[in-house]
């Protein structure tokens, strides 16, 4: 018999091989669970490393259609300046996108509109609308297969803006003067206090001489256009400035260079002379533009920047015509006069705003006066009903009156291959006579770019009628609503004249004339009181009695007609004096810049 430890020994022997033997029974399916978790593992790995090559490929596909959303907006924009307009930008547009590589499964939509960041504030800068048209807009589309999913494709699409805009330049005269060197050397001589003697050629060659505003700005150490129209100079310091421009540019002619140089020498004056129009007070450059900086490209003559210079060097403060235009003890009249204002350059975009006016446009006249007629301790007679004689303390007109104005606006612009088939449209309107009557009569001294307008009402008077309950009652010429003044014209219909983009040539001056003057030389400001009954309007505690007090109206109005013919009779001859061409309009061209396409968005 065995031993009580042999059994022992024998039993955890036979235990030990018991585990053994279920732990290898186990190891096969242990196996099985590892390979199927490695199998998903390599699955999934292989799952997003295929996506991954898909994302990236619909990246550089988008990509790539991008580019050629770009490149096909900036081809359209080229040519949105031309005679095809939209439809051959649309055009241009297609044709490029195909060029570069769009697939016949693409498509293309181009919506020719208008980019303008000042006018559309507040919504997307570009609208499909407005005039001119200066962007095109452009969605390319296409759909990209995927690269492992079979028969799948994802749509994808990228848009893209382009812009070009045509910038002219032009100044407006209401006088034509001729290229005659004594004539020039006098006027200089008298404007600058020089003793110049430039022979006929040396003029010539700065007629003919336009100077970039870009190279002007770099020329006067300004870096935007911004700048440059905010700088201020000596007529010295300009001529100095063009004739630096002119030399770097190898175009001008030497007389005109050197003609420059002796102004800038013989000029000594001290004023100062702001480039850029202000709102009370004219520069040399009128900028019809939302943003300045579009304007780098243009030019100006430097003949007329020279001469418009030196006469606001001058002076610009108005002649005092007081003394000449007595009627005393009648009136008083106090006047104001501009004679022979200088031209005025205007650069911009052609085309108008969303409300109708015109984005870029100057405005001069041969003379501009200023009037403010007063009637003191005026007896005026009612007739039945009323009281015989009201007395008036203060009887105000103001007047403002222009002879020979002319206004012109950039109608159009059309740019092509070549700058004999390029053009501006400029769009002119000499006139006669352009008188208002308002509280705002003042202000238009200034204006150098708009027709002549009174857009308040002139407080005539205040009255007080005995036996009447009412109280003061005030008297005012014009409307209050909407609010405006008198105004008169007498000009005939616009004309449109058509310059190409050579310097040089023919058309580069043009001008436009009204018909003879007529009778109304005889009554220029006579002519006032013909309507002046009916723009007068009378008011007492605020409500309108222009009805009932119809008398006062019409009394006001008799009086003040035999004042104003007076005037008249004073006035003309004064004028007539002063030598002034009457109803002739002359515009300058001063060059065509045509836009190159940029990306906007």
């Amino acid at each position: 018999m065995r031993s009580a430890d042999s059994v022992r020994c024998h039993s955890r022997s036979l235990r030990t091989h018991r585990r053994a033997g279920a732990a290898l029974a186990l190891t096969p399916r242990r196996q099985r669970g590892a390979i199927a978790l490695l199998a998903a593992v390599f699955v999934s790995v292989a799952v997003i490393a295929l996506g991954a090559v898909d994302i990236g490929h619909f990246y550089y596909a988008r990509r790539d259609l991008q580019r050629t959303a770009d490149l096909a907006a900036a081809a359209g924009a080229q040519v949105i300046g031309s005679a095809g307009g939209c439809a051959a930008a649309a055009s241009m547009a297609r044709l490029n996108a195909t060029a570069n590589g769009l697939p016949g499964d693409g498509t293309v939509q181009v919506t020719c509109g208008r980019w303008d960041p000042s006018a559309n504030a507040g919504q997307s800068y570009f609208v499909a609308s407005g005039t001119p048209l200066n962007a095109v807009q452009v969605v390319a589309s296409r759909p990209v297969p995927f690269l492992f999913l079979i028969g799948q494709a994802r749509d994808l699409s990228a848009s893209a803006v382009a812009q070009a805009t045509n910038i002219s330049s032009f100044s407006l005269s209401t006088s034509v003067a001729s290229l005659s060197g004594g004539l020039l050397n006098g006027l200089l001589n008298g404007l600058l206090g020089t003793s110049l003697n430039l022979d006929v050629g040396s003029y010539q060659g700065l007629a003919t001489a336009q100077v970039k505003l870009a190279d002007l700005a770099a020329a006067l150490g300004v870096a935007s256009m911004s700048q440059l129209l905010q700088t201020q100079v000596t007529v010295s310091q300009l001529a100095t400035a063009m004739a630096t421009v002119l030399g770097e540019s190898n175009v001008a002619s030497a007389s005109a260079i050197s003609a420059l140089g002796a102004i800038a020498s013989a000029s000594t004056g001290s004023t100062a002379i702001r480039l850029g129009d202000t709102t009370s007070a004219n520069g040399l450059l009128a900028i019809g533009l939302a943003n300045p900086e579009a304007a780098a490209s243009a030019t100006m003559n430097a003949l007329d920047a020279l001469m418009i210079a030196a006469e606001i060097a001058h002076g610009s403060s108005a002649v005092n015509l007081g003394t000449a235009l007595n009627l005393s003890p009648v009136a008083n009249v106090t006047a104001q006069a501009r004679v022979l204002k200088p031209p005025v350059i205007a650069v911009g975009e052609a085309g108008t705003y969303p409300d109708g006016r015109y984005r870029t446009s100057a405005h001069s006249a041969s003379v501009q006066l200023y009037l403010n007629v007063q009637l003191v301790n005026a007896k005026l007679g009612l007739g039945a009903g009323f009281p015989s004689l009201v007395n008036v303390s203060l009887l105000n007109l103001p007047i403002y009156l222009e002879v020979a104005p002319g206004t012109a606006r950039l109608q159009s612009t059309q740019c092509s291959t070549q700058k004999s088939t390029s053009y501006s449209g400029i769009d002119v309107r000499p006139g006669v006579l352009s008188m208002c009557v308002g509280g705002d009569a003042s202000s238009n001294l200034t204006n150098s770019s708009v027709p002549t307008t009174c857009s308040t009402p002139a407080s005539l008077t205040s009255v007080s009628v005995p036996l009447l309950s009412l109280g003061v009652i005030d008297v005012t010429v014009g409307s209050s609503s909407p609010a405006n003044g008198f105004n008169l014209h007498i000009q005939p219909q616009s004309s449109v004249l058509r310059f190409n983009n050579v310097a040089g040539d023919a058309d580069d001056f043009q001008s436009t004339n009204t018909n003879a003057l007529g009778s109304a030389t005889s009554g220029l400001v006579g002519q006032l009181a013909a309507g002046l009954a009916g723009s007068m309007h009378a008011s007492a505690l605020g409500l309108d009695i222009t009805v009932l007090a119809a008398p006062l109206v019409g009394a006001l109005a008799g009086t003040l007609t035999p004042v104003l013919n007076s005037l008249d009779l004073l006035l003309v001859p004064l004028l007539q004096l002063l030598g002034v061409q009457v109803g002739v309009s002359t515009v300058h061209s001063l060059g065509l810049a045509c836009g190159q396409a940029q990306l906007v968005y």
